[in-house]
């Protein structure tokens, strides 16, 4: 029998352990190695500031793939040796495939991470939900704590943008400073909705400092290219994605920043039996900003070509599309919507954005 593994929970495996049904018909097994619960980065940031829960944020793989006939193995890849087709867990044990794909995601650039109590990353996105534990612990206190968001992109400005609304729901304060490296905010949108956002922030009471580089985290404090320096009680970093080294240590052809280097099939360019989709993926020709769109995007076409390289059938070809939507929750009950050099500010957007996200994880728990 073909073994295909799954390696982690990211959006497009989410749809293959649904379908897994698919593959048990023409025999092939399927099975799923992860870690534990997927949480959904299209609720993460409202998540921080009050407007979901946790539970709301995550969806059962385990459940999911069993229910429609596949296999479920806590635990977590970290190696494996290609040339034999092994994987290596951190159990100790080790897993042999005849076809594998990684669906792994992504984390912050290791540079600045620094390992402290109050050195917070956007990824894994359960540090988002511990924050907002720490912080509604300490709002009844009477001094102000001071937030310093790193990255002026559409995460770090999600971040701040909740930071605030969390505050606000607990009649509580937060002094919530955000830190760009560029000239403006979401510096790749449209200058006006970089405009409209920045406006936005500063109007509840976030102070946005442009064109700051930082080069170093010292206890308490950032500090800047030419010595500028941010004082703070709490650090959050959202200063961009890049793939996890797990896929770039295969041996394989990969871009550090950007994954493991794969067609537009979505396998390797060296070795057509490992797959990628999503963070952990390069797609030649195809230079993709970190977004769970993409992943949702590929899913069939990956399900397709897993099972189609099982049963020895022609794969089909992924090409990312140009142009998409992307909405920001602002924390305050608006939504700020992208599409192209088009883009709109209101309570439209956010609701277009719950439903759209609610519809995503209902997908997958209707198993």
């Amino acid at each position: 029998m073909t073994t295909v593994v799954l390696v982690g929970a990211g959006h497009a495996h989410l749809a293959i352990a649904k379908n897994a049904d698919k593959f048990t018909k023409q025999g092939v097994r399927l099975l799923l190695v992860d870690a534990g619960q997927f949480w959904y980065s299209g609720l993460a940031t409202g998540m921080l500031g009050g407007m979901y829960d946790k539970a709301e944020d995550q969806v059962d793989p385990e459940r999911l793939i069993v229910a429609s006939g596949g296999e479920f193995l806590r635990d977590k890849v970290v190696g494996a040796d290609v040339k034999q087709q092994v994987l290596r867990l951190a159990s100790g044990k080790t897993l042999a495939y005849d076809i594998v794909s990684f669906n792994i995601g992504s984390q912050i650039d290791a540079g600045l991470a620094a390992e402290r109590d109050n050195v917070w990353t956007v990824k894994p996105i359960s540090e988002l939900w511990r924050l907002r534990q720490k912080l509604e612990a300490r709002f009844t206190e009477r001094n102000s704590r001071r937030i310093v968001v790193i990255g002026g992109g559409p995460t770090g400005s999600e971040i701040a943008a909740n930071l605030a609304a969390l505050a606000q729901r607990h009649h509580s304060r937060l002094a919530i400073t955000l830190v760009s490296a560029d000239a403006r905010l979401i510096s790749q949108n449209a200058p006006g909705a970089a405009k409209r956002l920045a406006k936005t922030l500063m109007h509840r009471g976030i102070h946005i400092n442009y064109q700051r580089r930082v080069t170093t985290i010292e206890d308490g404090q950032v500090v800047i290219a030419g010595g500028e320096t941010f004082a703070f009680d709490d650090l959050i970093l959202a200063t961009g994605l890049v793939a996890k080294p797990l896929v770039c240590e295969l041996g394989l052809p990969c871009d550090k920043s950007a994954g493991l280097t794969v067609t537009e099939q979505l396998h390797s360019i060296a070795d057509p039996r490992v797959f990628a989709a999503g963070d952990c993926a390069d797609i030649q020709g195809h230079p993709l900003p970190k977004l769970g769109v993409f992943g949702v995007r590929a899913a069939p076409i990956l399900c397709h070509n897993l099972l189609a390289a099982a049963c020895g059938e022609p794969l089909k070809s992924y090409r990312p599309q140009r142009i998409y939507l992307a909405i920001l929750n602002l924390g305050d009950g608006t939504g700020l919507a992208t599409w192209g050099p088009l883009w709109w500010q209101g309570k439209v957007s956010l609701w277009l954005k719950d439903w759209i996200d609610r519809r995503f994880l209902n997908t997958y728990r209707q198993a």
